[in-house]
């Protein structure tokens, strides 16, 4: 009988412990959902205020904004006629306007390590750019870096703390959601990156 009641006390404990980290993920996500809904109207106020030409913005899911629409997405907002890029600091609440010369690289992390240098694809045969994907995903973070001595680089941060540390498989719909807006993200960066190294005009069709 004192074995069912153990069962039960540990069935209850468990349910209680569940909860209240669900509760506290559902309580952060919308936070910061809305900290980046209010940070995106005022960099767009912004830019329409600086004759920031917007032709393209891309909008980024992570695990604060899955399920909401783009506003509360984070973004990177494309000027192609001024040839500028607007990235958003979503940590520092800031947001820095480079043009297409000023993109140096970008750098894609996963679990700390890195998958992918601009072209250099090192094992996302299991992961965004792959058919199929296994495991699991702690910690997803895109990093562009940019010609500025005092900000060299700008942070992405896309799967962070998620849960209190608990993985994402990597065949759940958050997880895919966020692989599909970062692999668009990603071409147009590669795009940007090759042309600075050449001589050739973009096209914008």
């Amino acid at each position: 009988m004192d074995f069912y009641i153990y069962i039960l006390i540990f069935a209850l404990v468990f349910f209680v412990v569940l909860s209240s980290v669900l509760f506290y993920q559902s309580s952060k996500d919308k936070a910061n959902g809305n900290e980046q809904f209010a940070i995106n109207k005022k960099t767009l106020e912004y830019l329409r205020s600086q004759k920031f030409i917007i032709s393209k913005i891309f909008y980024i899911t992570d695990s604060y904004s899955y399920s909401k629409d783009n506003s509360y997405k984070k973004m990177i907002v494309v000027d192609n006629e001024g040839q500028k890029i607007c990235l958003v600091d979503y940590l520092a609440k800031r947001y820095y306007i480079i043009s297409f010369a000023e993109l140096l690289n970008y750098e894609l992390y996963e679990n700390g390590s890195m998958v992918t240098n601009g072209t250099a694809l090192g094992g996302f045969g299991v992961g965004i750019f792959g058919a199929e994907t296994n495991g699991n995903c702690k910690d997803l973070k895109l990093i562009i870096r940019i010609k500025n001595l005092s900000t060299p680089q700008v942070v992405y941060d896309i799967l962070s703390n998620y849960m209190a540390g608990i993985s994402v498989e990597k065949t759940a719909p958050l997880y895919r959601q966020c692989s599909a807006s970062l692999q668009e993200v990603m071409s147009f960066l590669e795009v940007i990156k090759n042309n600075n190294s050449s001589s050739s005009p973009l096209l914008d069709a």
